[in-house]
């Protein structure tokens, strides 16, 4: 049933993918909604997890096709699986 569930996902492109490049520019592929923005915080969230960014001089670009690309000095990235 499991596998099922993620290829349906696939199928309907519910999955997500974080791309990190050194330490200053993150894509995250699949975000449903920007839940905080500033310039040392951003927090989104996708269907599965919600994913905080924390680092100076954040800046959001929104590619309006369900993926936002956050670039500036980035110092962590951390995973919260939703529910």
């Amino acid at each position: 049933m499991k596998a099922i569930k993620e290829n349906g996902k696939r199928f309907v492109n519910m999955d997500s993918q974080i791309q990190i490049t050194g330490n200053r520019e993150v894509l995250v592929d699949g975000c449903r909604k920007i839940l905080e923005y500033n310039d040392i915080f951003v927090r989104v969230s996708t269907w599965e997890m919600t994913v905080n960014i924390w680092g100076s001089g954040l800046q959001v670009s929104d590619f309006g096709s369900g993926a936002i690309y956050i670039s500036g000095k980035i110092q962590s990235v951390e995973l919260e699986k939703n529910g």
